[in-house]
């Protein structure tokens, strides 16, 4: 994955002490109380980024604060990029309580002594020499250090005032140190700090991982389901492959247990079983479900998403949509799928979930017998967290039809990925209908102010 340093000028960073006496649960809320104070205009128009470090047995949290517009606009210029700041990189190198106060780039970044605290402050002018290039660090610095990454990154909501009901917001995910005593333990600066919430994967990178290690075992899949809310919540169907070979395989996941192996059948000599995963729910969580807004909401999201479904020539084959009587928990979307185009399908359902914050919740995949024609059924909640739907490359993906056994002479390579259909891009929807020749969706120019009709064949 590529890497990119976010200059001082598009980003703020603060470090704010932690008061010993404060509970781990209260981080978060006091977090937010500072940064109102401390950053004009904290607003639903910021995302920011939160680490928990420690400096001389003290407890800090660095906060990089970015417009969520020109994070936005990061992401579609530096596209796969894991992204960085000066101050991320700094911070973390074993020198930086010792060395003092560096000038890096544009900012003023280090180690205060007689204060005892941590600095990063922007200067007026860059200096031309004597500061640090961090670039070369940039090529081997951690992942761990990322910032704004999908785990931890989360959209901010305005801290409501004193006397209401709490402090609603949409929180960060800290970095921070194991439990001890019931409390935080002390971790210097320099040492890996674990995540304390550890969150599953999404279906797709599972189905991504899996898929990689049964074509390298010379297997296949019959059939992939996949289910958030069943105990086991995985169950594949195998062929080509013993029950100790499988073993094998599930044994280096630390987010899956193998619960069980059954029905081992024999079919032109080779093993089919069906094998049953569980999570490792001692370690690892998923983010719950929520409901979906009023459907004059929701319809606009579902035509974007089935739109660039079928703009790839993917045939939708049924679509359930969260209704009131069903909760509003749930939409589910049945399609068929030829050859490579699978991956595709699973780029478009992976940049919708990052778009609107969704999650797949259940996904069905299988492969025609002696075809090429894939079936996938999918079912998506609303989530309020951009919950890694896929942190690999896309690049990765192309093992998941070869896991099946589907193989032609033309092998997908990541030059045909469509990488990501701007599906927010789409002029506001205010209606649609259904006819024999498919779905017409109105929407307004907002150039002109005119309806016009869409069609989507």
């Amino acid at each position: 994955m590529k890497r990119k340093i976010i200059p001082r000028k598009d980003h703020e960073v603060y470090f704010i002490p932690v008061p010993d006496d404060l509970k781990k649960k209260q981080i978060r809320s006091f977090v937010i109380g500072q940064l109102e104070k401390l950053h004009p205009a904290f607003s639903l128009d910021l995302i920011f980024d939160l680490q928990q470090l420690v400096f001389n047995s003290s407890q800090w949290i660095m906060a990089t604060v970015m417009n969520s517009e020109t994070f936005a606009e990061y992401k579609i210029l530096y596209s796969k990029t894991a992204f960085y700041t000066n101050t991320s990189i700094m911070v973390h190198k074993k020198e930086f309580l010792s060395n003092g106060i560096n000038v890096v780039d544009d900012e003023q970044i280090g180690f205060d002594k007689e204060k005892n605290e941590p600095v990063s402050v922007p200067m007026d002018v860059k200096k031309e020499s004597d500061s640090y290039d961090l670039e070369a660090d940039l090529k081997t610095v951690r992942k761990l250090y990322e910032v704004f990454a999908k785990k931890r990154s989360r959209r901010c909501v305005t801290a409501m005032s004193l006397g209401v009901l709490g402090i609603v917001f949409i929180s960060s995910v800290f970095i921070i140190g194991a439990k001890s005593d019931g409390g935080i333990r002390p971790i210097e600066v320099g040492i890996e700090l674990p995540v304390e919430v550890k969150y599953l994967p999404s279906a797709i990178e599972i189905l991504a991982r899996i898929s990689a290690d049964i074509v390298e075992a010379g297997g296949k899949m019959l059939r992939w389901r996949y289910d958030e809310d069943a105990e086991p919540f995985l169950e594949i169907q195998t062929r080509g492959m013993d029950a100790l070979t499988i073993n094998g395989i599930f044994a280096h996941y630390e987010y899956l247990c193998l619960q069980d192996i059954q029905d081992v059948k024999y079919e032109e000599g080779e093993p089919c079983v069906t094998v049953y995963l569980s999570a490792a729910w001692a370690e690892y969580t998923i983010i719950n479900a929520g409901k979906f807004s009023a459907q004059s909401l929701t319809l606009p999201m579902i035509a974007g998403l089935s739109g660039c479904l079928k703009e790839q020539k993917i045939t939708i084959v049924s679509e359930i949509l969260p209704t009131n009587n069903s909760g509003g928990l749930f939409y589910t979307i049945t399609y068929t799928v030829k050859d490579w185009n699978l991956i595709r399908s699973l780029e478009i359902i992976s940049t919708a979930c990052d778009e609107y914050l969704l999650r797949i919740k259940k996904m069905d995949v299988s492969l025609g017998n002696d075809s090429n024609i894939f079936t996938v059924i999918c079912s998506l909640s609303h989530c309020d967290v951009t919950n890694q739907n896929f942190s690999g490359s896309w690049s990765e993906l192309d093992q998941i039809p070869l896991a099946f056994g589907y193989k032609d002479n033309l092998p997908y390579t990541a030059e045909q990925s469509i990488i990501t259909a701007e599906i927010r891009s789409e002029p506001p929807i205010i209606g649609s209908i259904v006819d024999g020749t498919g779905q017409m969706v109105f929407y307004r120019d907002v150039s002109t102010g005119k309806i016009h009709i869409r069609g989507d064949k």
